[in-house]
């Protein structure tokens, strides 16, 4: 979806002469990645804190480690977190792919833009907002929140995701990837629609993903529904 963009932006970059072009580069310290910057692959090690305000990265950011990513603007072609490393993505940004790996965070917020989001191992998905295409969960070990997001495809998932919000309802025939569609509000007022994914395909494994959704009310739908418990006992 954002490749053709990456790739014009790195081809005028190029010709204009602006900020430095590195094919790869290890960040092993903190550092920064600028406005002008563009690389083809970024690797952040150890426990360095990188900043990413700008720039580009055409094929790879990846952190490693106990290292921490902070991005808030630019272009990627795709991201990824492994180890104990964690990517917190904010923002005016855009990227292909998000992956999370072994026991990486993700946290996601703004109005930052992925095609997808796959998750495996003990990784960890942090939602607050964001358009994303997919949100993919392989591993039963994961876990995931929802806050506030746009997913204009589908969720499909292995393990329990919790979805923070109110007014939720569950329609099974709605939808078009077979595993219903949920609509609700999140926690901000704002109304949210998710198609889930539902596969039985003879060989493969089960994927249910409703059975995997834990709904948590908002505090103020807890408040209400507390009230009515209250009123409930007086009039006894």
């Amino acid at each position: 979806m954002f490749r053709k963009e990456i790739l014009t932006i790195l081809a005028a970059v190029i010709l204009l002469g602006v900020g430095q072009t590195w094919a790869y580069v290890v960040f092993d310290t903190n550092g920064v990645i600028k406005d002008g910057d563009v690389y083809d692959y970024v690797y952040v090690r150890n426990d360095a804190v990188v900043d990413m305000t700008g720039g580009v990265v055409t094929h790879l950011l990846g952190a490693e480690d106990f290292s921490i990513v902070n991005v808030s603007g630019g272009l990627l072609g795709r991201l990824g977190c492994v180890d104990f490393s964690m990517l917190n993505l904010s923002g005016d940004m855009q990227t292909d792919e998000l992956e999370v790996h072994d026991s990486g965070t993700l946290n996601l917020s703004g109005s930052m833009q992925a095609d997808g989001v796959k998750i495996w191992g003990l990784g960890t998905l942090n939602m607050f907002g964001g358009i994303v295409g997919s949100v993919e969960i392989y591993s039963s070990n994961a876990s995931a929140n929802l806050y506030g997001v746009i997913i204009s495809e589908y969720l499909m998932a292995l393990s329990t995701v919790k979805i923070y919000g109110y007014g939720f309802q569950y329609d099974p025939l709605a939808g078009d990837y077979r595993g219903g569609q949920l609509t609700g509000f999140w926690m901000n007022n704002t109304p949210f629609s998710i198609d889930l994914y539902y596969s039985d395909t003879p060989g493969g494994p089960l994927i249910d993903t409703y059975s995997h959704i834990v709904l948590i009310p908002e505090p103020a739908t807890f408040l209400l529904l507390g009230l009515g418990v209250l009123l409930q006992r007086r009039l006894k």
